[in-house]
């Protein structure tokens, strides 16, 4: 039930690029908030790694990145690199999710396709698909407005992407307006699941393990063999 786990925290990070994947977060932020947890949101692509915060403090990780030119925001693949002690806060009950934004996944065998490439072969390649208790890939924005906050290269290789993608699947979209293919339904229930994965999870407190292998060394001192 709502509000009886605001003891239990998560981080948000993300990396965006033109703000779709931002956006996405900011509604995961409110959607943890109506289940019942904190919240902290990091934008890693403009916070310098030295502000990061320590994930040991957290019972939780959510983290995003949109996908341009086949690759995840770099700062957000560095942030997952950077978390060596992923696998030991894992042992501990950590609950990890990720998610991409990418315009491809707005189709069933597009999806498909994007959370495999994107999110399950990147796992792979750094180690720790394993790890990761739930993930997804959204769909994306194709802004085709004249006001998109992007360059006119970017602006160029974007629309020539969106008419290859009409005549791939037929799908609709506006020219000279932003596009919105996200399905906000699937993204709240990404973030349903996780925050029951965050609550249902307990949490190892490191100072029982400490005090634990105090005891054990005190015995082992004493010549028992434990």
């Amino acid at each position: 039930m709502p509000g009886e786990d605001m003891s239990k925290k998560v981080l948000i990070a993300y990396g965006s690029r033109y703000g779709s994947t931002e956006e996405i977060a900011r509604a995961m932020v409110q959607i943890l908030k109506e289940e019942g947890l904190e919240t902290q949101l990091l934008d890693v692509k403009h916070t310098k790694q030295k502000q990061w915060p320590a994930l040991a403090s957290f019972d939780g990780l959510l983290i995003g990145s949109g996908i341009k030119m086949f690759r995840w925001v770099g700062e957000a693949t560095t942030f997952l690199k950077k978390h060596v002690e992923l696998k030991a806060l894992k042992a501990k009950g950590f609950v990890i999710g990720v998610f991409v934004s990418c315009g491809s996944a707005s189709t069933p065998e597009g999806h498909a396709e994007a959370k495999n490439r994107y999110v399950e072969k990147v796992l792979t390649d750094l180690g720790i698909k394993a790890d990761v208790d739930t993930y997804d890939a959204f769909a994306g924005v194709l802004d085709l407005s004249s006001s998109a906050p992007m360059g006119f290269f970017d602006k160029r290789m974007l629309g020539m992407a969106a008419k290859q993608m009409v005549k791939d699947t037929g799908i609709h979209l506006t020219e000279g307006a932003r596009n919105d293919l996200r399905d906000w339904d699937q993204i709240r229930t990404f973030t349903e699941h996780f925050a029951q994965l965050v609550k249902n999870c307990a949490r190892v407190s490191a100072q029982p393990l400490a005090q634990l292998m105090v005891v054990k060394k005190a015995l082992m001192s004493a010549g028992y063999n434990v």
